[in-house]
């Protein structure tokens, strides 16, 4: 039986999906190392009205199981279903921010990040033996509209093989790792191990990191 993991999505006003649990929530990256801690980077806009921030969800459509701040600096708290619903992790600005959590220790982390000399690019696709096209042609992903460093496309049936993120359509700049499913790609690094099925994508440009989500 293939071992399954936790998925946590973004939510929340400060967020590209709003309050909406079923609006194409981001997912946070899976750390490769430890099942237990996730990641975000990339940009934060809260309500100009209610600036509450955000929470994460685990099943898109579902408002439990919900994760967000304890009550004390840098602890985190769950409802289960069982219980009320956390706080939201505040974002009191506009801007670029790395969030950390470690679901095992009920700790996070919320920086600001500083993502002006980051490259945008035109184009960023999945290419590989897995995919449709081969090593030949990219598959497009969309460029999110909240934040010009997120990508991604659903619903892609891949096969057995590898797949690497490049863009502009060309070598110069691609981004791989020997971690399957989720990860943080290198530059110029390893094919990612793919197995069969139909998947949702995500890429982040700003670090690198990759999460591919298996649709039922």
């Amino acid at each position: 039986v293939e071992e399954t993991f936790k998925n946590l999505f973004l939510i929340g006003d400060a967020t590209a999906a709003g309050w909406d649990n079923l609006n194409n929530n981001t997912p946070l990256v899976r750390h490769p190392d430890n099942e237990n801690i996730y990641s975000y980077t990339g940009y934060f806009s809260p309500d100009a009205t209610n600036p509450e921030g955000f929470k994460l969800i685990e099943v898109l459509g579902q408002w439990q199981p919900q994760w967000g701040a304890g009550a004390n600096t840098g602890e985190a708290a769950v409802n289960d279903g069982s219980t009320d619903d956390p706080s939201a992790f505040v974002i009191s600005a506009d801007g670029y921010y790395a969030f950390n959590l470690n679901i095992d220790e009920m700790t996070y982390t919320l920086e600001t990040y500083d993502a002006s000399a980051a490259a945008t690019y035109a184009t960023i696709g999945v290419i590989g033996d897995s995919t449709a096209g081969g090593w030949d042609a990219d598959t497009d992903m969309t460029q999110t509209t909240f934040d010009p460093h997120i990508w991604n496309i659903n619903g892609v049936e891949l096969g057995d093989g590898f797949l690497k993120f490049r863009a502009d359509d060309a070598w110069d700049i691609s981004w791989g790792s020997a971690n399957a499913i989720s990860g943080f790609g290198d530059l110029g690094g390893a094919d990612i191990p793919v197995t069969a099925g139909t998947y949702n994508i995500w890429f982040n440009d700003l670090d690198g990191s990759y999460i591919l989500i298996a649709v039922e």
